[in-house]
């Protein structure tokens, strides 16, 4: 075993919170140490590792290139040791847990990132079931939903997930065609509501100038899913919110060629009122919140900054 893989617990905190703080002292106060003692750790780990990871300079300290990249994995190993610290005094997470959404946003913005659940909580048995309709949770069909609304949904306990905003996307070349989209095909969700006008062809026909609906080509798809995957196919213009749409625009497949607007709806996590402490239902939810993170980012930018 070599001297670098016994390095002992205490000098790798001293150079994770020098990094942090870009300043021995600092470091030294969190740590309740003298900066002496902070100094004396990482100039023993230097020795150890054979390179240096700071740069001393008369005003603190910066890391170098190898420090850099040694400070990312060992503040990812510090969160690993932490977490597992916090979980040790939980309930065993271990277990089935069944859980309801839309099928398009099951399929666009859940599924490339439950990869990082599983990793998270390996024992958790986690059953997804993309469905359009809402959920029954008191036939114990499943133990929570993820539904797209007003969020008035009686005698559940709902958490707030994420709002959402809509445009007109384009296949990657979609630039290319003409403001007034007489020659375009226009992808139509067959399951937008009613109540969701921007979700419909009609005002942004009328915005275009377009006053002749019947003589536009259209494709008709059974969901909202299914309309984006055919406009990353090249088969026409769909509408789509940015919750299904991100990871295909930030792949490049397709572009906004109008600004984005809020829906009228925002997404919503619920569950029955006695069931929302449970461990499971817990951990799923707190890992929902902070996967959903970048997408609250991204759509606050969106609806702020008119499209290209």
């Amino acid at each position: 075993m070599s001297p670098a893989s016994r390095l002992p617990l205490p000098t790798l905190r001293a150079f994770e919170a020098a990094a942090r703080h870009g300043s021995f002292s600092a470091a030294a106060d969190e740590l309740h140490v003298t900066a002496a003692a902070v100094s004396h750790r990482i100039k023993a780990l230097e020795e150890s590792l054979g390179l240096p990871l700071f740069e001393r300079k008369v005003r603190g300290v910066v890391l170098t290139e190898a420090g850099v990249r040694y400070q990312a994995r060992i503040a990812e190993a510090f969160t690993l040791i932490d977490r597992a610290t916090r979980e040790l005094g939980q309930p065993s997470l271990d277990g089935p847990l069944r859980v309801s959404a839309p099928q398009a946003f099951l399929q666009h913005a859940l599924m490339p990132r439950v990869g990082d659940l599983q990793r998270r909580h390996p024992g958790l048995e986690l059953t997804l079931v993309g469905d359009n309709r809402l959920a029954d949770l008191r036939s114990g069909q499943v133990d929570l939903a993820i539904r797209f609304g007003n969020g008035d949904y009686h005698g559940l306990h709902v958490a707030p997930l994420l709002d959402d905003a809509i445009t007109v996307l384009a296949p990657a070349d979609g630039k290319r065609l003409p403001d007034d989209w007489r020659h375009a095909c226009f992808i139509e969700d067959a399951s937008a509501l009613p109540t969701e006008p921007w979700s419909h062809w009609r005002p942004w026909w009328r915005e275009a100038g377009l006053h002749a609906p019947e003589e536009l080509r259209r494709l008709t798809v059974s969901d909202s899913g299914l309309a984006l995957t055919a406009c990353r196919q090249g088969l026409g213009l769909c509408l789509s919110r940015l919750s299904l749409a991100q990871e295909a625009i930030a792949r490049g497949e397709v572009v906004a060629l109008r600004p984005w607007r809020r829906t009228e709806f925002s997404h919503f996590l619920v569950s029955l009122p006695e069931a929302a402490d449970a461990p499971r239902v817990v951990a799923f939810r707190d890992w929902l919140d902070e996967t959903l993170r970048d997408l609250r980012q991204a759509m606050k930018a969106a609806i702020r900054q008119p499209s290209a």
